[in-house]
């Protein structure tokens, strides 16, 4: 078995140690793994955790208004969209370091392999559904023969290095759909 991590040694980072919204970060927790992760650092105010910098910034008139725009109507708020997940990491960091695509697993999974993150979101805590709470994929396990068995994601509410068998991944991600929206975070120059 051979295992690829690019969090390996990278303390994992804790969504219930914010002081925004500790039971709703999850989102603003993945993202500041995927920063952190990929070589990225997210510049904040004294004292502030990214975390909480990142959902200050999509909290904000400007942060729903964005939501509004991406996706006019929504009745849910921008912490809860990638698409403004996104754009908040970007203006934090003053580049773009996140992009929102539809992905395959095996895009995902390339995108990791060259040095990118990943974060997606699942049903990771009922253990049912495809949506529910964001982490960030970092990795994977491969058998003997280079075969993919496993994904390695850090939680921000379960901790670090979890793994789930390729299917069960894809149950909570996917479902039944090939692509996934997933924010893919890209390595520091």
């Amino acid at each position: 078995m051979k295992i690829f991590n690019i969090s390996l040694g990278i303390k994992n980072r804790l969504q219930m140690l914010t002081k925004r919204r500790p039971k709703a970060e999850c989102n603003t927790t993945s993202a500041t793994m995927g920063c952190i992760y990929t070589g990225h650092k997210i510049p904040t105010p004294d004292g502030i955790l990214s975390e909480d910098y990142l959902m200050d910034i999509l909290d904000s008139p400007e942060g729903r208004a964005y939501l509004q725009k991406v996706c006019p109507g929504a009745k849910y708020n921008p912490w809860n969209d990638s698409d403004c997940i996104a754009w908040a990491v970007n203006k934090a960091v003053g580049k773009e370091v996140c992009r929102v695509v539809k992905a395959t697993l095996d895009e995902i999974l390339t995108h990791i392999a060259n040095g990118g993150a990943a974060v997606v979101g699942g049903g990771f805590i009922s253990g049912v559904g495809t949506f529910g709470h964001f982490v960030c994929v970092v990795g994977h396990k491969t058998d003997d023969t280079n075969k993919v068995t496993e994904i390695i994601y850090d939680d921000p509410l379960k901790g670090n290095d979890m793994a789930l068998p390729v299917a069960k991944f894809v149950k909570l991600t996917f479902g039944k759909s090939k692509r996934k929206t997933v924010q893919l975070y890209s390595r520091a120059a």
